[in-house]
């Protein structure tokens, strides 16, 4: 009986490690083809494909949440236009100009925001020991971003770039806090509409930048690419993170954040050979033992 429940306690927070891992290599990915497929357009591919993927398993919940899907149409679009669309539309826009360094570090700011919209939104407040959990996190993502120098630190500068994934950040904190309030669908038919909002709101950006001249070259790293964004970032995580938030709560759920540049630090070390150093150990360290304070009971 203990250890059932003690199962069923721990299931949100590895769904929220399984996320983190899906996610780990979002801002990577779009840096890998940033020269062959335009940021809006890499956005539109990465919706619509995961939503085609995702028809044949979500048709029989979305046929039973129909009446559902209607009676809160506007609010499920706005849920995939912030959470999904204008996420990866500003975050894919601000890696294109910002160095992989300022991402990573960007990328870790959403406790930023979530403590205190949830504080705002939902009345929710944090303990001194999520607090000192928090401030570890970070200092662990600092540390690997930086290399251990703080010479790295004092050169990073802001630009446009990180301006926009600044507002992508905000955008996902909305989402991860507004969480509270979707609509009472099942998974799939929410996951589904999230995506097809999402892919709606990229099209006409993505008509925009084709009308500008901007190109997309179709090569295999690419192909590959767009569909691992359109898998595991997209479908994986995005399951993942919603039921892991809807269990947890958006300030636990934040709190997890600063893992992913941890997992994409660690796809970046076996999948393309990047060494592994000292000061990324030190950093692994400290970030789990600020998930471990944030997330214990």
């Amino acid at each position: 009986m203990q250890d059932g429940l003690a199962r069923q306690r721990a299931l949100p927070y590895l769904l929220l490690l399984v996320a983190a891992a899906s996610f780990g290599g979002n801002w990577v990915a779009a840096r890998l083809v940033n020269f062959e497929v335009a940021p809006f357009a890499l956005s539109f591919w990465r919706w619509a494909i995961a939503t085609a993927l995702l028809v044949p398993f979500a048709i029989p919940q979305l046929r039973q949440d129909a009446p559902l899907i209607r009676r809160h149409f506007a609010r499920l679009m706005l849920f995939g236009a912030v959470g999904a669309g204008g996420f990866t539309l500003l975050g894919y826009w601000g890696v294109s100009y910002t160095t992989a360094i300022n991402a990573t570090l960007l990328n870790s700011s959403l406790p930023l925001f979530v403590v205190p919209l949830s504080w705002l939104l939902l009345g929710l407040t944090v303990s001194g020991r999520q607090l000192v959990g928090l401030t570890l996190s970070l200092a662990g993502v600092v540390t690997i971003v930086s290399a251990g120098s703080l010479q790295t630190l004092a050169q990073l500068t802001l630009n446009p770039g990180d301006v926009l994934l600044l507002g992508a950040a905000f955008l996902w904190a909305i989402y991860t806090v507004t969480l509270r309030w979707r609509p009472p669908l099942r998974a799939l038919s929410f996951l589904f509409t999230t995506l097809a909002a999402a892919a709606a709101i990229s099209l006409p950006f993505y008509a925009w930048e084709m009308a500008t001249g901007k190109t997309m070259t179709m090569t295999p790293t690419a192909v590959v690419t767009i569909g691992y964004l359109a898998i595991f970032p997209s479908i994986v995580a995005y399951l993942c993170w919603n039921e892991a938030v809807t269990a947890l709560g958006p300030n636990v759920a934040g709190f997890f954040n600063p893992v992913i540049p941890v997992f994409g630090i660690l796809f970046a070390v076996i999948f393309l050979g990047e060494p592994l150093r000292a000061y990324h150990l030190a950093g692994f360290v400290l970030v789990l033992g600020g998930v471990v304070l944030t997330s214990r009971r």
